[in-house]
């Protein structure tokens, strides 16, 4: 009796262990091209704290070299004037010569003055009397080619101004999105190709999504949540080769969503509350972006509600690595409400950040 009652517990946890599924491969996969997707879109990024730490050095680094670039500048510059410094010493000494010289001759120069001004006054009334006598004629050639002289000049001010307001429109206006920030998460994760490298990882996802299809029918996904998804993964492509910004970050969204759900269908040690919050999360992050607070706050009430009933679905919910999410996630909640884009930039990373540690350590038990 005491061998068959001790035996039971290891009968019931090889049970649940059989029971235990693994996520397929291709569903893995279509996950990390997403997640390199929303990150290229100025999304959110998928990192541990290993990763962060090591961002942070070389972004530290970064930013030493450039302030002592700058200071060795500097540097440069200022022994470049004081080098600089007996040429001008001459011509102050050359400047307050000729000063000199100019006050002795300006006692001179005003008699001098006295009578031009005269010779002036006698030239002025001789040409009025000329003027009086039909000499005005002669004038009316020369103030009309002062007149086309600056008619002419008038329209080269308008080219020249329309040219410059033609440079001061880019090629673009989407692009703006994509700016360097100085901040750990605002690292320049823009450039020149990095709609390449999305239209190139967006073109792979339709072979990933064309092999992970047949599994899920066979796991008896819905037809609706796979439509879904192709519909989401039509619309990324079509908008990523479009260059459209926005509605490149919302497909990416969706797609999150529908491969969220995709979890639901396996009996795996990671809870599929667990994708539901990092879709959230970066659906908040999107919406911040683009100024749609409103749409952040109600990411922010259903982010709340997955994580009841993710606390509620772990045993062991009162670990470290949980409670570090649960705090990450509160905060994130509380600068959504009170419309704090910079806090929220931050902890959306953080809370993914929490998610993919507690994701590992679920895995480790399933191994």
């Amino acid at each position: 009796m005491l061998a068959t009652l001790t035996a039971c517990p290891d009968k019931e946890q090889s049970e649940q262990q059989d029971d235990t599924e693994m996520i397929p491969n291709t569903m893995q996969k279509a996950a990390d091209e997403l997640e390199q997707i929303i990150t290229l879109l100025g999304g959110p990024l998928f990192n541990g704290r290993d990763n962060i730490e090591q961002m942070k050095n070389e972004q530290m680094q970064m930013l030493f070299e450039s302030i002592q670039k700058f200071s060795l500048g500097t540097q440069d510059n200022e022994q470049m004037k004081n080098d600089d410094n007996p040429e001008r010493d001459e011509q102050q000494q050359e400047g307050s010569r000729s000063e000199k010289q100019e006050s002795e001759e300006s006692g001179q120069s005003e008699d001098q003055k006295d009578a031009k001004d005269e010779q002036q006054k006698e030239q002025e009334g001789e040409q009025n009397k000329e003027e009086s006598a039909g000499g005005s004629d002669k004038e009316k050639p020369g103030s009309e080619d002062d007149q086309n002289l600056n008619q002419k000049e008038q329209e080269i001010q308008k080219e020249n101004s329309g040219e410059k307001e033609d440079t001061q429109r880019p090629g673009i206006t989407h692009d703006k999105t994509f700016q360097y920030e100085d901040s750990l998460f605002g690292i320049p994760q823009w450039h020149d190709d990095n709609w390449k490298i999305i239209k190139v990882l967006a073109d792979g996802m339709h072979f990933t999504w064309n092999n992970l299809q047949p599994e899920l029918i066979k796991k008896g996904v819905a037809q609706t949540q796979i439509e879904n998804f192709g519909r989401a993964l039509i619309s990324l492509s079509q908008n990523v080769n479009a260059k459209n910004i926005v509605e490149s970050q919302n497909a990416a969204f969706q797609l999150s969503q529908a491969l969220a759900d995709f979890h639901s269908y396996y009996k795996t040690e990671i809870p599929a509350e667990l994708p539901r919050i990092s879709s959230g999360v970066t659906g908040i992050h999107f919406a911040v972006k683009q100024n749609n607070w409103p749409r952040a706050q109600e990411l922010a009430n259903q982010l709340q509600q997955e994580f009841a009933k993710l606390k509620a679905s772990i045993e062991d919910n009162q670990t470290h690595i949980f409670q570090m999410l649960e705090f990450s996630l509160n905060d994130l909640c509380s600068a959504v409400y009170n419309q704090d884009s910079v806090l929220v930039m931050i902890r959306t990373n953080l809370v993914n950040t929490n998610i993919r540690e507690l994701d590992v350590r679920l895995s480790q038990k399933q191994d």
